[in-house]
């Protein structure tokens, strides 16, 4: 076997929660609202923390990465026109190749010194080799309890969800 296979099958040194956490934050616009124009529109939230998953699998992997599914998405409080939002997101699972992210939306109304969580979800991506195929990612590093619940609970995620490969059934969270 050449080298550049060793290199490729060869686990890669395990990075932790903290090495890939990001924090994304912006005003919401009147661009970024539904038909209504005064609540942000829920597909623009969404693509915010698809964007910062994204980034967390990306700064983990340090490959390519897709999102492949995103599950147990939940809006909890609407987000309107001039609330400041910031997207919290961090790596709760790695297997092989895919990775699990939790993402947080908070929600302030400056004026009124205000905070609250408006969205969560968990977004599964997949890293991937310069051919498109999957990518041997780094093993997640977890340092304390509430990281190892979160691992141990996407762990458990990522084995039912590929009960049944053909499908790809969707799972629901807890």
């Amino acid at each position: 076997m050449n080298e550049q296979a060793d290199l490729k099958n060869s686990e890669p040194e395990g990075r932790t929660v903290d090495h890939s956490k990001v924090v994304m934050s912006q005003v919401i616009m009147p661009v970024h609202t539904g038909p209504g124009g005064v609540y942000a529109h829920g597909g623009e939230i969404i693509k915010l923390m698809d964007t910062a998953a994204g980034l967390a699998a990306l700064r983990h992997a340090h490959h390519p990465v897709v999102t492949l599914r995103v599950e147990g998405i939940n809006f909890h409080h609407p987000i309107r026109v001039g609330n400041y939002v910031t997207v919290r997101a961090k790596l709760t699972y790695a297997s092989r190749s895919s990775m699990e992210i939790q993402v947080e939306v908070f929600t302030e109304d400056v004026r009124m010194e205000k905070e609250w969580k408006a969205l969560t979800a968990y977004f599964v991506f997949v890293a991937l080799d310069s051919d498109g195929q999957p990518q041997r990612v780094p093993p997640l590093i977890v340092t304390s309890d509430e990281e190892r619940r979160l691992f141990e609970s996407g762990e458990s995620r990522h084995t039912t969800c590929r009960i049944d490969e053909h499908t790809r059934t969707l799972c629901a969270l807890d």
